[in-house]
Formats: C-alpha cells, structure tokens, sequence
C-alpha cells in the first residue's frame, strides 16, 4: 500500500466519521421528540443514542469479522433494519411534507453506501472472495438479450459458476455445438441427432462444460470434433493466422 493509499483511505476515514457525526445530531433531536410523544419518558433521551451506536457497532463488527475471514450476514442485515428504522423516525417528524422526509433520508443512506464501500474493499483486502465471489453479468448484456442473459444468469446461480468470462466461453460452446448439429441434421436436428450428440447440451444445463463433453457427443453424430476448435474465437484466430502463415510459405 502506497503513501497515497493510506491519505487516501484516511480522508475516506474522516469523511464517513463526519457524515456519521452529521446524521446523528442532524436525527437525534427528531427521534427524542418522537420517542417523547410515544411514552419513552425518561428513556427518550438515550433512545436514538441506543439505535445509532447499535448501528455503528454491528457495522464496525461486521467489517472486523469480514477481515479475518468469518464474516456474519446477520450484523449487516440487522444494521440496515435499524438505518431503515432511523429513517422511518425521522421521516415521521417530517410527514407530510415529502421532501422533508427525503431530507431526512439523505445522510444515512451516504453513511450506509460509504461503508458497503468499506466493507467490499476489506472483503477484497482479505482475499475472502477470491473463491467465493460470484462475478455480476454486465448490464449492457441485460438490455440487449434479456431472455438469454436471464438463462445464462441463472445458471450461474444454480451451479455456482463464479466467473462471468467462462460462463460466456461455456455458452459460446454450447451455441456452436447447437449450430454444428444443425449444419449436420437441418432443422430438425433436436429429434434426428443421436441422444449421445444430444447428452451434453443436457449436462451443459447443470454446469458441465461442453470441452468435456462436446468432443464425444460430436464423434457419436459423425461429426469431426477437430473441424472447428470448440476454445471458440481464440483458436479460430490462431489458426487464420497460422493458415495465412502457411500460405505465405507456400507463396
């Protein structure tokens, strides 16, 4: 970690203190009065005290718990029912008025966001997600094949596919696979391919990566598992590349 790290992680430090700072004084006079007129009495005074320091500690444990490595879903869920709970009492003292209960939401939704920053980065830091992280499917895939990307996002959660890359590889497989079938039986390839050809477009479904599989399937409808590379793209080029190669040194 460099000079500029450490400043950098101190400013961010500071920041989220202030802001922290700025939301309780900013809520707790509203969540005494509210506290007051619910019949607190006596407790009213320390019960927004009671909520912001709750939210601060199951936070504070939760990033501790993450960093070495045994982190507890729990602490952060109930952190955000309690902020949830602060916004709603404070929203109170505003209502009706919508942009005063949306004043009121503003501070605490800064202090959560900045420390799920916090959180992500020690989780980074602590290499607890290296085998345990589930890479997201990129939003622009979302708007431009909904229905596919759906399926492929699926599967992902289904069989613990962690890297959107390879997943990308299994189904750029599986859609040459579909199309060599296709080339090799016509339209109707699903019912006139052998159900050996058919097996691993199955398997592919829970998982199973169609470079294990997909050589066989293809050997069983007379296909050449060789004739095109199943790595897809990659190989294509190597072997444009070591075509043209070849025709040069014919030349």
């Amino acid at each position: 970690m460099t000079r500029t790290h450490r400043i950098l992680i101190g400013v961010v430090v500071a920041g989220a203190v202030v802001i922290a700072a700025i939301g309780f004084a900013g809520s707790y006079a509203a969540v005494r009065d509210l506290a007051e007129q619910k019949g607190f009495g006596g407790f009213a005074p320390f019960f927004p005290i009671g909520i912001d320091a709750g939210i601060v500690v199951l936070l504070a444990l939760d990033l501790l718990l993450t960093w070495i490595r045994i982190p507890f879903p729990m602490l952060r869920q109930t952190a955000w029912l309690l902020t949830a709970a602060t916004i709603a009492f404070n929203g109170a003292a505003a209502w009706p008025d919508p942009l005063g209960v949306g004043m009121h939401a503003v501070i605490p939704v800064l202090f959560v966001v900045a420390v799920e920053a916090a959180r992500h980065a020690v989780g980074r830091i602590a290499d607890i997600t290296a085998d345990k992280h589930m890479e997201g499917v990129r939003l622009s895939r979302w708007l431009l094949a909904f229905p596919s990307t759906f399926r492929l996002w699926r599967r992902m959660k289904l069989w613990e596919l962690r890297s959107y890359d390879q997943v990308i590889r299994m189904e750029q497989d599986r859609l040459i696979y579909e199309a060599r079938l296709r080339a090799r039986y016509g339209r109707g390839w699903k019912r006139r391919a052998p159900v050996e050809a058919l097996m691993p477009l199955r398997l592919a479904r829970y998982g199973v990566p169609l470079a294990e599989t997909g050589p066989a399937g293809l050997a069983a409808a007379g296909i050449d598992p060789q004739a095109v590379p199943a790595t897809g793209g990659k190989a294509a080029a190597t072997g444009g590349k070591a075509a043209a190669t070849g025709g040069k040194a014919a030349v």
